[in-house]
Protein backbone atom coordinates (compact mmCIF):
# COMPACT_ATOMS: atom_id res chain seq x y z
CA UNK A 1 0.00 0.00 0.00
CA UNK A 2 2.92 2.48 0.83
CA UNK A 3 4.15 1.74 -2.52
CA UNK A 4 1.34 2.76 -4.40
CA UNK A 5 0.75 5.48 -1.98
CA UNK A 6 4.42 7.11 -2.95
CA UNK A 7 4.08 5.99 -6.87
CA UNK A 8 1.04 8.48 -6.57
CA UNK A 9 2.45 11.08 -5.11
CA UNK A 10 5.60 10.53 -7.42
CA UNK A 11 3.59 10.92 -10.21
CA UNK A 12 1.64 14.06 -8.60
CA UNK A 13 4.84 15.93 -8.36
CA UNK A 14 5.81 14.84 -11.72
CA UNK A 15 2.85 16.06 -13.46
CA UNK A 16 3.55 19.48 -11.53
CA UNK A 17 6.61 19.66 -12.32
CA UNK A 18 5.46 19.13 -16.08
CA UNK A 19 3.00 21.88 -15.92
CA UNK A 20 5.52 24.30 -14.33
CA UNK A 21 7.75 23.30 -17.40
CA UNK A 22 5.36 24.14 -19.99
CA UNK A 23 4.26 26.93 -18.40
CA UNK A 24 7.50 28.67 -18.41
CA UNK A 25 8.70 27.33 -21.75
CA UNK A 26 6.46 28.31 -24.47
CA UNK A 27 6.62 28.08 -28.81
CA UNK A 28 7.25 30.84 -29.61
CA UNK A 29 6.70 34.66 -28.59
CA UNK A 30 3.23 35.75 -27.12
CA UNK A 31 1.56 38.92 -26.72
CA UNK A 32 -1.45 39.73 -24.17
CA UNK A 33 -3.24 42.63 -24.84
CA UNK A 34 -5.24 42.79 -21.62
CA UNK A 35 -8.40 44.23 -20.67
CA UNK A 36 -7.80 46.71 -18.30
CA UNK A 37 -10.79 49.47 -18.83
CA UNK A 38 -10.04 52.96 -20.13
CA UNK A 39 -6.20 52.43 -20.50
CA UNK A 40 -3.41 49.98 -21.98
CA UNK A 41 -0.96 47.46 -20.86
CA UNK A 42 0.07 44.59 -22.40
CA UNK A 43 2.12 41.60 -21.76
CA UNK A 44 5.07 40.12 -23.92
CA UNK A 45 6.58 36.71 -22.65
CA UNK A 46 8.84 35.02 -24.58
CA UNK A 47 10.02 31.29 -24.96
CA UNK A 48 12.89 31.33 -22.70
CA UNK A 49 10.41 32.46 -20.13
CA UNK A 50 11.07 36.60 -20.44
CA UNK A 51 8.33 38.41 -19.76
CA UNK A 52 8.23 42.58 -20.73
CA UNK A 53 5.44 44.62 -19.43
CA UNK A 54 4.57 47.82 -21.67
CA UNK A 55 2.00 50.05 -19.62
CA UNK A 56 -0.04 48.87 -16.36
CA UNK A 57 -3.42 50.36 -17.12
CA UNK A 58 -5.39 52.47 -14.60
CA UNK A 59 -5.51 50.58 -11.52
CA UNK A 60 -4.22 47.51 -9.23
CA UNK A 61 -6.17 44.97 -11.71
CA UNK A 62 -3.16 44.64 -13.51
CA UNK A 63 -2.05 42.35 -10.71
CA UNK A 64 -4.79 39.65 -11.27
CA UNK A 65 -4.24 40.21 -15.26
CA UNK A 66 -0.61 38.73 -14.74
CA UNK A 67 -1.42 36.06 -12.27
CA UNK A 68 -4.02 34.56 -14.68
CA UNK A 69 -1.18 34.31 -17.01
CA UNK A 70 1.87 34.05 -15.49
CA UNK A 71 3.19 30.61 -13.71
CA UNK A 72 2.61 31.60 -9.83
CA UNK A 73 6.40 30.75 -9.53
CA UNK A 74 7.52 33.50 -11.61
CA UNK A 75 7.15 37.10 -10.44
CA UNK A 76 9.81 38.75 -12.36
CA UNK A 77 9.44 41.01 -15.14
CA UNK A 78 12.62 41.64 -16.65
CA UNK A 79 11.58 44.85 -18.98
CA UNK A 80 8.86 47.45 -17.63
CA UNK A 81 8.21 50.20 -20.46
CA UNK A 82 6.30 53.45 -19.72
CA UNK A 83 5.25 54.75 -23.01
CA UNK A 84 4.13 58.04 -21.19
CA UNK A 85 3.66 59.44 -17.34
CA UNK A 86 -0.57 59.37 -17.67
CA UNK A 87 -2.44 57.83 -15.04
CA UNK A 88 -4.10 55.21 -17.53
CA UNK A 89 -0.68 53.93 -17.94
CA UNK A 90 1.44 54.17 -14.99
CA UNK A 91 -0.67 53.44 -12.24
CA UNK A 92 -0.92 49.71 -11.97
CA UNK A 93 2.88 49.68 -12.72
CA UNK A 94 3.08 51.21 -8.93
CA UNK A 95 1.03 47.75 -8.05
CA UNK A 96 3.78 45.92 -10.19
CA UNK A 97 6.88 47.54 -8.64
CA UNK A 98 5.50 46.81 -5.57
CA UNK A 99 4.46 43.15 -6.08
CA UNK A 100 7.05 41.91 -8.68
CA UNK A 101 10.45 42.10 -9.21
CA UNK A 102 11.30 44.34 -12.22
CA UNK A 103 14.86 43.59 -13.72
CA UNK A 104 14.83 47.43 -15.77
CA UNK A 105 12.85 50.47 -16.56
CA UNK A 106 12.20 52.37 -19.86
CA UNK A 107 10.34 55.30 -19.77
CA UNK A 108 10.59 58.87 -21.91
CA UNK A 109 11.83 60.87 -19.09
CA UNK A 110 9.30 63.44 -19.72
CA UNK A 111 8.51 65.94 -16.58
CA UNK A 112 5.10 65.19 -14.78
CA UNK A 113 4.43 66.00 -11.37
CA UNK A 114 1.24 63.62 -10.48
CA UNK A 115 1.15 61.36 -7.67
CA UNK A 116 0.73 58.43 -9.30
CA UNK A 117 3.56 59.13 -11.50
CA UNK A 118 6.23 60.32 -8.81
CA UNK A 119 5.04 56.98 -7.14
CA UNK A 120 6.53 55.50 -9.61
CA UNK A 121 9.82 57.10 -9.59
CA UNK A 122 9.86 56.97 -6.04
CA UNK A 123 9.57 53.07 -6.14
CA UNK A 124 11.92 52.64 -8.63
CA UNK A 125 14.77 54.72 -6.50
CA UNK A 126 13.40 52.67 -3.45
CA UNK A 127 14.26 49.33 -5.22
CA UNK A 128 17.37 50.48 -7.02
CA UNK A 129 15.62 49.34 -10.49
CA UNK A 130 18.35 49.99 -13.36
CA UNK A 131 16.53 53.02 -15.54
CA UNK A 132 16.66 54.26 -19.21
CA UNK A 133 15.41 57.30 -20.79
CA UNK A 134 14.18 56.30 -24.74
CA UNK A 135 15.59 57.20 -27.33
CA UNK A 136 15.28 56.08 -31.16
CA UNK A 137 17.70 53.47 -32.05
CA UNK A 138 18.36 51.62 -28.98
CA UNK A 139 17.70 47.99 -28.61
CA UNK A 140 16.79 45.49 -25.93
CA UNK A 141 17.64 42.11 -26.99
CA UNK A 142 16.41 39.58 -25.36
CA UNK A 143 17.29 35.85 -25.28
CA UNK A 144 15.64 33.46 -27.75
CA UNK A 145 15.94 36.26 -31.02
CA UNK A 146 13.84 38.92 -29.32
CA UNK A 147 14.14 42.68 -30.36
CA UNK A 148 12.83 45.45 -28.80
CA UNK A 149 13.53 48.74 -30.90
CA UNK A 150 12.62 52.28 -29.73
CA UNK A 151 11.48 54.20 -32.80
CA UNK A 152 10.42 57.53 -30.47
CA UNK A 153 11.62 59.99 -29.78
CA UNK A 154 14.09 61.16 -31.53
CA UNK A 155 16.00 63.13 -29.30
CA UNK A 156 16.01 62.66 -25.42
CA UNK A 157 12.93 64.15 -23.42
CA UNK A 158 14.52 63.94 -20.19
CA UNK A 159 13.40 66.37 -17.65
CA UNK A 160 11.11 67.88 -20.52
CA UNK A 161 7.72 69.70 -20.05
CA UNK A 162 4.76 68.96 -22.38
CA UNK A 163 1.75 70.63 -22.83
CA UNK A 164 -0.08 67.53 -24.15
CA UNK A 165 1.47 64.60 -22.44
CA UNK A 166 0.81 62.17 -25.04
CA UNK A 167 3.59 63.51 -27.71
CA UNK A 168 6.39 62.39 -24.62
CA UNK A 169 4.88 58.74 -26.02
CA UNK A 170 7.40 55.84 -26.58
CA UNK A 171 7.02 54.34 -30.22
CA UNK A 172 8.99 50.95 -29.74
CA UNK A 173 8.40 47.60 -31.96
CA UNK A 174 9.17 44.10 -31.13
CA UNK A 175 10.36 41.96 -33.45
CA UNK A 176 10.68 38.19 -33.11
CA UNK A 177 11.98 36.23 -36.61
CA UNK A 178 10.03 37.71 -39.53
CA UNK A 179 6.92 38.78 -37.10
CA UNK A 180 6.82 42.33 -35.67
CA UNK A 181 4.43 44.25 -33.55
CA UNK A 182 4.38 47.89 -33.00
CA UNK A 183 3.49 49.95 -29.63
CA UNK A 184 2.76 53.90 -29.91
CA UNK A 185 1.05 54.74 -26.53
CA UNK A 186 -1.08 57.67 -26.87
CA UNK A 187 1.37 58.97 -29.71
CA UNK A 188 -0.21 62.15 -31.76
CA UNK A 189 -0.62 62.42 -35.19
CA UNK A 190 1.74 64.90 -35.22
CA UNK A 191 4.53 62.48 -33.86
CA UNK A 192 3.33 59.45 -36.48
CA UNK A 193 4.15 62.11 -38.83
CA UNK A 194 7.23 62.86 -37.58
CA UNK A 195 8.13 59.03 -37.42
CA UNK A 196 7.47 58.52 -41.65
CA UNK A 197 10.11 61.26 -41.92
CA UNK A 198 12.33 59.82 -39.79
CA UNK A 199 12.74 57.16 -42.10
CA UNK A 200 12.46 54.08 -39.82
CA UNK A 201 11.25 51.22 -40.87
CA UNK A 202 7.81 50.72 -38.94
CA UNK A 203 5.89 47.73 -40.51
CA UNK A 204 4.65 45.00 -38.56
CA UNK A 205 1.95 42.87 -38.27
CA UNK A 206 0.50 43.41 -34.85
CA UNK A 207 -0.51 47.74 -34.19
CA UNK A 208 -1.80 48.86 -30.83
CA UNK A 209 -3.80 51.21 -32.23
CA UNK A 210 -2.69 54.94 -30.02
CA UNK A 211 -4.68 56.50 -27.67
CA UNK A 212 -7.74 54.30 -27.44
CA UNK A 213 -8.62 54.69 -30.60
CA UNK A 214 -8.93 58.99 -30.23
CA UNK A 215 -9.47 61.03 -33.19
CA UNK A 216 -5.89 62.88 -32.71
CA UNK A 217 -4.31 59.24 -33.70
CA UNK A 218 -3.67 56.68 -36.48
CA UNK A 219 -3.47 58.57 -39.37
CA UNK A 220 -3.98 57.47 -42.98
CA UNK A 221 -0.37 57.50 -43.76
CA UNK A 222 1.00 56.02 -40.82
CA UNK A 223 -1.49 53.11 -40.65
CA UNK A 224 -0.90 52.85 -44.12
CA UNK A 225 2.84 52.80 -43.48
CA UNK A 226 2.68 50.00 -40.75
CA UNK A 227 0.45 47.66 -42.72
CA UNK A 228 -0.54 45.71 -39.78
CA UNK A 229 -2.85 42.70 -40.43
CA UNK A 230 -4.42 43.10 -37.16
CA UNK A 231 -5.06 46.41 -34.79
CA UNK A 232 -5.81 46.25 -31.26
CA UNK A 233 -7.80 49.49 -29.45
CA UNK A 234 -7.62 49.34 -25.90
CA UNK A 235 -10.13 50.73 -24.44
CA UNK A 236 -12.99 51.12 -21.90
CA UNK A 237 -16.19 52.57 -20.46
CA UNK A 238 -15.25 56.35 -20.87
CA UNK A 239 -16.50 59.77 -21.47
CA UNK A 240 -13.99 61.22 -24.12
CA UNK A 241 -15.64 59.21 -26.99
CA UNK A 242 -12.93 56.91 -27.67
CA UNK A 243 -12.82 54.87 -29.43
CA UNK A 244 -14.03 57.85 -32.18
CA UNK A 245 -15.92 55.87 -34.81
CA UNK A 246 -14.24 57.73 -37.71
CA UNK A 247 -10.87 56.42 -36.56
CA UNK A 248 -12.02 53.13 -36.43
CA UNK A 249 -13.93 53.25 -39.76
CA UNK A 250 -10.19 54.38 -40.83
CA UNK A 251 -8.72 51.47 -39.56
CA UNK A 252 -11.31 48.87 -40.88
CA UNK A 253 -10.92 50.18 -44.22
CA UNK A 254 -7.36 49.88 -43.64
CA UNK A 255 -6.64 47.32 -41.52
CA UNK A 256 -8.34 43.50 -42.44
CA UNK A 257 -8.94 42.51 -38.07
CA UNK A 258 -9.55 45.22 -36.07
CA UNK A 259 -10.47 44.38 -32.07
CA UNK A 260 -11.31 45.99 -28.65
CA UNK A 261 -10.77 45.38 -25.61
CA UNK A 262 -13.47 46.26 -24.45
CA UNK A 263 -15.63 43.71 -26.56
CA UNK A 264 -12.82 41.19 -27.18
CA UNK A 265 -11.64 40.80 -23.66
CA UNK A 266 -7.74 39.97 -23.34
CA UNK A 267 -6.71 39.71 -26.81
CA UNK A 268 -3.45 36.96 -27.12
CA UNK A 269 -1.39 35.97 -30.32
CA UNK A 270 1.25 33.76 -29.95
CA UNK A 271 4.34 34.18 -33.06
CA UNK A 272 6.41 31.19 -34.26
CA UNK A 273 8.59 33.59 -35.69
CA UNK A 274 7.12 33.77 -39.13
CA UNK A 275 3.23 33.68 -38.56
CA UNK A 276 0.80 34.86 -35.81
CA UNK A 277 -1.70 32.83 -34.34
CA UNK A 278 -4.52 34.14 -32.05
CA UNK A 279 -4.94 31.98 -29.07
CA UNK A 280 -8.68 31.26 -28.24
CA UNK A 281 -9.62 31.31 -31.42
CA UNK A 282 -9.25 30.76 -35.31
CA UNK A 283 -7.89 33.64 -36.42
CA UNK A 284 -4.25 32.84 -38.02
CA UNK A 285 -2.70 34.45 -40.81
CA UNK A 286 1.10 33.87 -42.20
CA UNK A 287 3.06 35.82 -44.61
CA UNK A 288 3.18 33.04 -47.36
CA UNK A 289 -0.36 33.45 -47.90
CA UNK A 290 -1.50 37.05 -47.44
CA UNK A 291 -2.00 39.48 -49.85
Amino acid sequence: MKRIYYLLIGGVILLAAGWLLSFNHQAGLSVTFFDVGQGDAALIRTAEGQNILIDGGPSRSILSKLGAYLPWTDRTIDLVILSHPHADHVTGLNHVLENYQVNHVLISGALHTTSEYLRFLELIKEKNIPITIALAGQTFTLNGGVNIEVLWPIESLAQKEFTDLNESSIVNKVTYGDTAILFTGDTPLENEEAVLQSGQIIKADILKVAHQGSKTSSGDNFIKAVSPQVAVISVGNNNYGHPNADTVARLKSLVPVVLRTDEAGDITYISNGQSFTRERGNLIFSKSVLP
